[in-house]
Parts: structure tokens; C-alpha cells; sequence
């Protein structure tokens, strides 16, 4: 029962997380889809280019509080935090494979910070910080999202080390640098644009 309410519960996070705003807002209100446009990713920046600073910060408040809301439903039902974790989770791979928009989502940037909050809200808050301050210097949003997912499982490992939440930190960080891949590779051989934050933007 108990794995069954692990697969179960997974399904519903995985549901919600499939729930991508910048999708949803850009045919909604923009009558365009964003993965037809800029870097073509379902997520905060992409949306920042095509759609502009408003819509972009919903999408970032949005995507972010969905794996919250995935963990607190969750708990709120089972009263079972492990069960809770994985729903959270379950939102970022919703969020980058989402079923009710083909499976071409975004790369769980936000979503990963959502659960990572669940996870334990303090070390979340650090995440945030060392992600923000990198984007901050180094003007590479790619740069601060791989920082603050890396570090994530280092703070983890040391102030909080519960395998459960090691093993999901540890999958999220992996899915996290697959997704980023072609801006690996565009760092590596300097051709990775930054952050504007013009409306419209050639940033890929």
C-alpha cells in the first residue's frame, strides 16, 4: 500500500507540475506558444524574451509554487512527508515533460526551487541565494541555475543529509544538467548570450 501510495501521490505531483505556465499564459493571453519562439524553452527566461518582464515573473512565481502546492496537498492528504518529497519532485518532471503540452516543457529551474523549498525551506533559501548571486555576476542564467542546483546537494549532504531528499536532489541536479546541455556547450566555446532584460530578446 504504501508503494502503491508512492506511485499514486507521484502521479498527482507529476500532474501539476505538468501545469506550465509559460505555455498557459502565452496562448492564453498572447495567443502564441514560446516554444515556437527564442530559445524555444518552456521557462522563466524564454518567457522573458518573447513575452516580457510581467508575464515572466508570474511564470517564475507560478512554476515555483506549483511543487509547493504538490507537497502540501500531498502531506495534507497522507500526513506522510517522504510521500510529500516525491510529489514535489514529481512537479519538475511534470514541468519539463509536461502530458497535457506534448512533453516539450521547460527545464525545471523554478519548479526544482519550489521543491528544493519543501525539502527544507531554510537550505532552499540558500539555494535561492547562491543561484541569484551568480546570475547576478556572472549574467549567465544557466551559470546560476546549475550553481544552485549543484549546491543544493552539497549543502544537503551537510546540513540535512536524509537519503530520500539526497536521491531526489540528486536526480533533479542530473535532469537539471542534461536539460541544460546546449548551453554547456555554448559556455564552453563562448558563444552563451546573458540575461537582457529587454522584452524580445536574442538571448538563446
Amino acid at each position: 500500500m504504501f508503494n502503491i501510495g508512492f506511485i499514486i501521490f507521484a502521479i498527482l505531483g507529476y500532474l501539476l507540475g505538468s501545469l506550465n505556465f509559460s505555455i498557459i499564459i502565452g496562448k492564453l493571453f498572447y495567443k502564441i506558444d514560446v516554444r515556437e519562439h527564442g530559445s524555444k524553452n518552456a521557462g522563466t527566461t524564454n518567457t522573458l524574451r518573447v513575452l516580457g518582464k510581467g508575464p515572466a515573473i508570474f511564470v517564475l512565481l507560478f512554476d515555483t509554487f506549483k511543487a509547493v502546492i504538490a507537497y502540501w496537498v500531498v502531506l495534507g492528504i497522507t500526513k506522510n512527508a517522504s510521500i510529500s518529497y516525491v510529489a514535489a519532485a514529481a512537479a519538475v518532471v511534470g514541468h519539463n515533460f509536461p502530458v497535457f503540452f506534448g512533453f516539450k516543457g521547460g527545464k525545471g529551474v523554478a519548479t526544482s526551487l519550489g521543491a528544493c523549498f519543501c525539502l527544507n525551506p531554510l537550505l532552499g533559501l540558500f539555494v535561492l541565494i547562491i543561484g541569484v548571486s551568480t546570475i547576478a555576476l556572472t549574467r549567465y542564467v544557466s551559470v546560476g541555475s546549475l550553481a544552485g542546483s549543484t549546491s543544493s546537494i552539497i549543502l544537503f549532504l551537510f546540513f540535512d543529509p536524509n537519503p530520500l531528499k539526497l536521491v531526489l536532489l540528486v536526480i533533479l541536479t542530473a535532469s537539471m544538467y542534461i536539460r541544460h546541455k546546449e548551453n554547456l556547450k555554448r559556455l564552453a566555446n563562448h558563444s552563451e548570450n546573458k540575461i537582457s532584460f529587454s522584452k524580445k530578446s536574442t538571448e538563446k
